[in-house]
């Protein structure tokens, strides 16, 4: 026997130090992400916001009597609002801190961090039905150490439906389908994106019990095969209907109670899905809608109809006929659904076409595809995509949104790219279950068309970086509060002036000094003195040394009503040694222009 054809049996230190390594990825993991929730909030630097303020806000909804599928529209099926109320409810029972959301944001934060967690558990579980431990543990750190995924649990509720969505995948790899029907039918009942993995739930339950041909042992004739063939046919279509109708009856038998609450609204998920207007999508772009995605209606409007409600005007029939075509074509290409690493990469395959015909689009969906990119690409190509990916989504949500969103070729961009990346990454899936089409050619071409893509991304960063700066003053100048003066001092054109504002004030200073910074030299008075020493005698001294360098004088008083000691030192010298030239009034404040003589 030739005893290289032999696996290796696993060795026991082996696989208990795999269970140390995971272990230790484990603890981090949740460790790194429970103080996130404590100390840290989304929007970083830019904005304090995220959908924890709706979901708290909606919560609050039931102290006026509106009940999801009673008397008020949800977007989301059951199973999230009603676990948001139930936990708002127990953070009311708390004192309110100064920051109110505190306990209801880290109740749901800790609930979606149990979830986030198993999460985890179940990449490393997949992961190890793909290949060997160390590719696992590669998976694993991999996820651990994406940031959308951590920044997405401080603010949204993705990591919630996400665990049911790759729990159904996992028992469909352990070929447990009437088990990951149910778990489906769970997660649908969360978020309307595992509906997805009914098809290829299909698929697999008919992989499942391929027994048809003869037995090396027991040979069969023309009639027992046909028999045999008829048994098997008779088997899969059986395993199918259980396998749909699992996930049916789960569905039912959690909507059943809302539908008797009210038939109508049981629907809102669907139907207000139906009527949204494309956003953050290239169909948003071809139709010129540059906002995030608005609910067309206000929740608590039970008459609302859908032909009240905005649609869109593509001719999304046809959109659909072609996704649903391209899918149909790679669904019926042939390969083996028997193995675990086909089924995962066609799942992956299945999500990012999804995303890729959605109307809509929202930052914190990223974190579903990077699930796959962790199982499929732990390598520098998928750091790649997670990067830029992870990148666009900051960009989009933190920096065109809200800074400076009158800038449409910015969101043209960062979806532009984030679709051509989701496009690649579908590829790439496809590579997966198809190797044969990623010939030594198409290799090569991949290679050096990310390398293209990054090159482009870093050179094309410097013009863009440029634009962005010219946009944000642009956009911060119609927001000052000292845009008068600004407009003023900037009409003067009086290069080697001098512009002096009054102690302390850093508001002002911070405001005019990026516009004004070339036609004016700025100074600021100080009303410390040492002891020994006087405000006077040093605010002389000061303006003496601007009297060496300076004649034209502009002095800034952002507060006229008041008159610190430094002010009026500098009013008795400019008496004496200045001649007042105009006084202006603005911003609040008052711009004083003086010649100073020598």
């Amino acid at each position: 026997m030739n005893r290289q054809s032999v696996p290796e049996p696993t060795r026991p230190h082996h696989a208990a130090g795999t269970r140390r390594e995971f272990a230790l990825i484990l603890t981090l993991f949740v460790a790194f992400r429970a103080m996130t929730l404590l100390a840290f909030r989304p929007g970083g630097q830019v904005l304090d916001f995220s959908d924890f303020y709706w979901y708290r806000e909606f919560a609050q909804l039931t102290r006026q009597g509106y009940i999801p599928y009673v008397n008020l529209w949800t977007t989301y099926p059951p199973l999230f609002p009603f676990l948001m109320i139930g936990l708002w409810r127990i953070s009311s029972l708390l004192p309110p801190w100064e920051f109110p959301n505190l306990w209801f944001s880290l109740l749901l934060g800790g609930t979606f961090l149990l979830f986030e967690t198993g999460n985890l558990v179940l990449i490393y579980a997949i992961a190890r039905r793909l290949s060997d431990q160390r590719t696992a543990l590669r998976s694993a750190w991999f996820y651990t150490a994406l940031f959308t995924p951590v920044y997405t649990l401080t603010g949204w509720f993705e990591s919630y439906p996400l665990f049911f969505f790759l729990l159904s995948l996992y028992l469909l790899l352990r070929r447990r389908p009437l088990w990951s029907a149910l778990t489906t039918g769970v997660g649908f009942m969360i978020k309307l994106i595992p509906l997805i993995l009914l098809p290829i739930g299909v698929r697999v339950c008919k992989s499942t019990n391929q027994r048809i041909g003869k037995s090396a042992n027991q040979p069969l004739g023309r009639m027992g095969a046909i028999r045999r063939f008829a048994d098997s046919q008779i088997r899969r279509f059986a395993d199918l209907i259980f396998y749909v109708g699992v996930f049916g009856l789960t569905v039912v038998a959690i909507g059943l109670p809302f539908y008797l609450l009210n038939p109508r609204l049981v629907w809102g998920p669907l139907v207000i899905s139906g009527v949204r207007e494309p956003w953050e999508t290239v169909w948003a772009l071809l139709e010129g809608k540059f906002g995030y995605g608005v609910i067309p209606l206000d929740m608590r409007n039970v008459a609302w109809t859908p032909a009240t409600g905005a649609g869109s005007s593509l001719p999304w029939f046809w959109v659909t006929l072609t996704f649903g075509l391209i899918y149909l074509w790679a669904y019926t290409r042939p390969f083996d659904w028997k193995a675990p690493r086909n089924v995962v990469a066609f799942t992956g395959f299945t999500l990012t076409l999804f995303m890729l015909y959605s109307k809509g689009y929202s930052p914190q969906w990223l974190g579903w595809v990077l699930a796959f990119v962790a199982l499929l690409l732990p390598n520098l190509r998928g750091a790649f995509y997670a990067v830029v990916t992870g990148l666009l989504n900051l960009i989009e949500a933190n920096v065109f949104f809200t800074i400076v969103p009158d800038e449409h070729w910015l969101l043209t961009v960062t979806v532009g790219l984030r679709t051509l990346i989701f496009v690649l990454l579908a590829v790439e899936f496809l590579f997966i279950v198809q190797p044969h089409w990623l010939t030594p050619t198409l290799r090569r071409v991949r290679r050096w068309g990310l390398i293209g893509l990054a090159s482009l991304l870093l050179v094309g960063s410097v013009p863009a970086g440029a634009r962005f700066v010219r946009a944000y003053f642009d956009v911060r100048y119609q927001l000052s509060p000292y845009r008068a003066t600004i407009e003023t001092l900037r009409a003067e054109n009086a290069p080697g002036a001098a512009l002096i504002l009054t102690s302390y004030d850093h508001q002002a200073y911070d405001w005019l000094y990026p516009y004004l910074r070339r036609n004016f030299t700025f100074y600021m008075l100080d009303d410390y003195a040492p002891p020994g020493e006087s405000v006077e005698a040093r605010t002389v001294a000061r303006l003496e040394r601007i009297a060496a360098d300076h004649r034209d004088w502009w002095l800034f008083d952002g507060d006229p009503t008041t008159e610190s000691p430094s002010e009026a030192a500098a009013g008795r010298w400019l008496a004496a040694h200045g001649t007042l030239l105009d006084v202006r009034e603005g911003d609040g404040g008052r711009l004083y222009h003086f010649a100073v003589e020598p």
